[in-house]
Formats: C-alpha cells, structure tokens, sequence
C-alpha cells in the first residue's frame, strides 16, 4: 500500500527544510525557487516506511500569492503535517492553510512544531498551545504534535515513526484509496517531455489502479489515451497503485494537448466534465459570514479542485447555500468533490463546498433540484445522488453501492423509473414513425433531449426486449433480435426480402439450401412477416404498411380495396394477402368488399 503526505503552514515556517529532513531530498525543482528560498510550487519527495512502502511527501508553497498551489498540493493527500515555526509561532497564513485544509475535508492533520532550537521550553509550550487552539477554532479538532528540528535532526525520527503510525491505521477502502464512484483518476499537477518517452505527467493517483499499456480518457477534453510508461518513486513499475504519486508516459501525445488541472480517468462516465457547477457552501467555516456576504451575485471569483482552478461567475440561491458556477473553463470534476472559492485577484478564501451537481438546468427543474439539493444529508452518500436523478429525470446511474432497486427499470448501469421508461419507449416510437430511417443513440440523443449514455443503456434494453431492432450501431422499429446473430443464410434471405420491398418476397421462387427452416426462424424472431401464397415482407415494411393504411382513420370506418390502393401502392395481388394478414392481426375486419377499423392506430402499437 503507498501513502501520500503534504506539508502545509506558513512561509519559512521550515517546510522544505523538514522535508529534506525526514527524505534527505532537496524538494526545490525551479530556478527561482533556490534563488529565493521559498517553494513556489509543489515539491516532491519520499522516504520509506518500516514495511518497505514509499511514503511520497509533497512540499506545499507557504506565501499567500501561491494558495492555488496549495490547494493543488492538499485534495489527494492521506495526511497532513501542519508546520508552525517556534520562533515565530502562528501566522495568517497559518490560518488561511487550515482553511483550506478543513475546506478539504482532511483530518488526519499532525501539529509540527519546527525550529525548535531557536527558543526555550517555555516559548514551545506557549507556541504549541496557541497552535492547537487555532485548530479547535478554525478546523473543530485537536491534531497530535510533535516538536522537531530540521537543523539538529531533533525529533526526525520520531516524527517519521510517527507518521508511519498513522498511515497504518488509515481504514482500508477510505474514499481517497478505492472510490468505487470515482474509479481511478489523477489530476495532473506537472507535464514535461522525457527524452525516450515522450509527453509525460505526475500527479497523485487516487481511486484505483493505472496499468502500463491501459487506455485511460483524458478530461475534460475527452481524449483516449494510453499509457506508455510508469514510473513511482524512481522505479519504473507495471501498475501504480492508489494513493501514490505517479509519473506517467503518454503514447502519442504532444505536451501542448495536456495541462495542469486536467484529469486522467478510468472510466469516461465517472466524472462530470462540464463547465457548470452548483456547490452546496460551508459559510460555517469563515468568520461567521454567510454565503452571500462572501459571494455576491453575479461577481467573479476563482474555484479551485484538484490541481484545477478557473474564473467563475458565482449566482448564490436566495434563502439557500447554494451557488452556481459558471467556469471559464470546462472543467474535470467528480460528485461530492471538494471545492475551494478564492477571492479573485488575491489570495482571500471566500468559502467552501462540494460539488453536488453539473451542468445547465432548465428553468422548469430549478426550483425542484434546489429543493432535493437542501434536503440532502450534511454527508450523502451516493444513493442521495441517484434519489435526486430519479425524482428530477426519471433515471440515474447504478454506482457499485448496493441500492434497493425495486421498482425500477435495471437497464445495464443506469436505473429508469417506470414512467420514464415507459414515456421514452412511446417517444422513440413516434420518432421512427416519424423519421422512417434506422438512427443511432446520438442521433436520438437530441430527439428525445437524454444524454447519450443512460439513452444507449435504454436502447439496448428495448432490443434485447424485443420491442426494438439493433443493426449495428443503428436501431429501429422492430424485433430486438440482432441481426448479427442471424446465420449467413437468413442474412441472405432477409437481405433479399428488403430488397423487394413492396412486392413481397416470394419463397417459392427462391432456391436456397434451407431456406424454409430460416424463413420459420426470422418470422420467429420477428425479422418477417408471413402472408397467404409464400409472400413475406420485411417486418418495418409491414409496419410501414399498417401506417399507411390506417393513419388518421378512425374505430369502425370502412374504406375500399381501391381506397386501399392508393395509399399503399400495392397490386391487388399483394393488397390482399396483407389486408388479409391485417385481419389476422385484429386491425380490421372485412365487411363485404370493404374492411372495417377495428383498431385505432397509436405510436406505440406501430
């Protein structure tokens, strides 16, 4: 099992010092940031645990005007190592990093105490007091502490055991190691080009594994990629494992396609990739302030997950803690993720919250939405999110927790409710009726106003119900039955009956080995339509017919065979033996040399 620890807390409060302690690594990577003493942005290192695991340490800048860093530094972390100088004691920076630690939901959090040998006894007491009063204020905790000097190795060790301590006793399947919601993912914190490798990335990798050779969807840009190359803690490995920091070789990507904030996923459907958020706000956290004192209507601010962070306009809910975010940019983003807003242009946090919905909704669900939004739990958990789907659209995906499912329509990942299910059946219907073509899933994405994945997973559930036919990638009115399970003769055999079309195929002039035993099959199957004399049609031709002889009659009106004609362009020779099958069917019935309606056409029936 890998581990991954930050550092957090004020600037020249000793951070990279006590890492190169604890590490004997240098973390400082950039020109400027030797020059200046200070960390810039995220520095990586790592020392080994007793059982032999890297434990990675990543080094997060301390001054204000690298906050985004900071944030980028603390989403993935198994803990944290809050660093509070003895010499200086608590700073406003010190503040505005447990900010956005608490921000992130992170509680394994340890006090260090550094610099321990420029004061006396006395001023560590005081220092580590006032310390661990500021978390119970800002953050509602007391952390463990521990007093160290980086400069006379004082205390390194012991932090060291410590922290593998605590690492151990981390609860196996925590949501930041294997998040079944989330899948694998890593935000990219770095991109550079290695000589023999190519476009490669780092970042720390949450949620599941990365396997060298495994194609992984590049978000928010929705690009497929595949891995070249692994690498962790200097070794080059086939599988990387949750949580670790992770250096990834791109197959055939230039490093002008990748940026810092983007997001390497397992799965494509796991995240939201959008440029529309609604977050539910913990105005709680700051100073007592609400959500709109912070955050006024309309203003602009900056939004920060993940290593990710974008301008946003910011629309806050009258009488809610709601705010929806408009992004700049279109963004990676995951359900119930945590969310920093920070003042734009500065460095000022202006509140927090997770990520509870994406993308634009239409003025007729707002209202609801918000409402099932603020009922939710203070800690939901996924099923909040699929109860939310299900009363706002009528579907949601199944997720990997166990769900009560009765009453609901299972079609592959995604649960309908009956009503939708039902409702999307007669729309796609009246749609073929309609368009008379065969359509794919994206073109019917449009038509019926459903995303492309639960409408797919309907589709697919419609023909293996039979009350649709799947070619291909293209559906239609019909058997549900695949025509790529269909043997090569009754392939042939029906490719020739739609090639006749409206003049029927007539077996008896056929000459193929078997052909009346895959005839039964494809009427079985509901491929054909059998008429009197040998003649079968086509399935969607007959209904086509049916269309054209009864659209816009009504219960028990007559019309005549040359009625009957006319509208269908059929010689009496095949008329008959349809208007036959018609009555076989119960559509209509035959009074004298006319036919009676007996049914009245609908959508669904066709």
């Amino acid at each position: 099992m890998s581990y991954v620890v930050g550092t957090a807390g004020h600037v020249d409060h000793g951070k990279s010092a006590l890492i190169k302690a604890l590490t004997g690594i240098d973390t400082a990577h950039l020109p400027q940031e030797k020059k200046r003493g200070m960390t810039i942005d995220l520095g990586f290192a790592y020392f080994k645990h007793p059982n032999g695991e890297p434990v990675g340490v990543i080094d997060v800048p301390g001054h204000e005007r690298f906050i985004r860093n900071m944030v980028a530094g603390v989403w993935s972390l198994d803990m944290v190592l809050f660093v509070v100088a003895a010499d200086e004691g608590w700073m406003q920076m010190s503040t505005d990093h447990l900010k956005v630690i608490a921000s992130m939901g992170i509680e394994n959090v340890t006090l260090v105490i550094s610099k321990s040998d420029l004061v006396d006894d006395d001023m560590l007491a005081l220092v580590e007091e006032e310390s661990l009063e500021q978390f119970l204020e800002i953050a509602g905790f007391i952390p463990d502490s521990v007093v160290v000097s980086a400069h006379q190795q004082k205390g390194i060790e012991q932090l060291r055991q410590h922290i593998c301590s605590k690492l151990d006793t981390l609860v196996d399947g925590d949501d930041s190691r294997v998040d079944e919601q989330r899948g694998a993912h890593l935000y990219i914190d770095r991109v550079f080009t290695v000589n023999g490798v190519g476009t490669t990335v780092t970042g720390s990798l949450c949620g599941g594994e990365f396997r060298v050779g495994q194609k992984l969807v590049m978000q928010p840009s929705g690009r497929e990629v595949q891995v070249k190359s692994l690498q962790s803690y200097h070794q080059n490995i086939e599988t990387a494992l949750p949580v670790s920091r992770v250096a990834i070789g791109l197959k055939g990507v230039k490093k002008k396609e990748v940026e810092r904030g983007f997001c390497l996923v397992e799965a494509k459907e796991a995240p939201f990739t959008t440029n529309e958020i609604i977050i539910r706000l913990d105005s709680l956290l700051f100073e007592n302030a609400s959500p709109r004192q912070q955050c006024r209507n309309n203003s602009e601010v900056e939004v920060a997950f993940g290593t990710f962070n974008t301008l946003a306009k910011i629309f806050v809910f009258k009488g809610t803690n709601l705010a929806r975010l408009r992004l700049k940019e279109s963004a990676c983003c995951f359900w119930n993720q945590r969310a920093l807003l920070i003042q734009h242009g500065g460095s000022r946090i202006l509140n927090c919250g997770a990520v509870v919905w994406s993308g634009a909704v239409e003025k007729q669900h707002r209202q609801k939405l918000y409402d099932l939004l603020m009922a939710m739990p203070d800690y939901p958990a996924w099923e909040d999110y699929v109860t939310i789907n299900m009363a706002l659209y009528g579907y949601a995906k199944r997720g990997e927790q166990a769900l009560d499912e009765s009453g609901y329509k299972v079609c592959g990942e995604w649960l309908f409710t009956e009503d939708c299910f039902n409702s999307t059946h007669k729309q796609l219907s009246e749609i073929f009726v309609k368009e008379q073509i065969d359509m794919s899933a994206n073109e019917l994405s449009g038509k019926c106003q459903m995303a492309v994945p639960p409408l797919s997973a309907l589709l697919e559930t419609l023909a293996s119900d039979g009350l649709l036919r799947k070619d291909g990638e293209l559906f239609s009115l019909g058997s549900g039955k695949n025509e790529a399970q269909l043997s090569a003769t009754a392939k042939k055999i029906l490719d020739r009956m739609v090639a006749a079309g409206k003049q029927g195929y007539e077996a008896d002039k056929e000459k193929i080995p078997g052909a009346q035993k895959e005839l039964r099959n494809l009427v079985r199957l509901g491929f054909a339509v059998p008429m009197e004399g040998k003649i079968f049609y086509e399935k969607s031709l007959y209904e086509e017919l049916i269309q054209d002889l009864l659209a816009g009659r009504n219960e028990n009106e007559r019309f005549t065979i040359a009625e009957a004609r006319e509208r269908t362009g059929l010689s009496r020779k095949y008329l008959i033996p349809v208007l036959n099958r018609l009555e076989a069917d119960g559509w209509i019935k035959r009074v004298e040399n006319d036919r009676q309606v007996l049914r009245v056409l609908e959508p669904e029936c066709v």
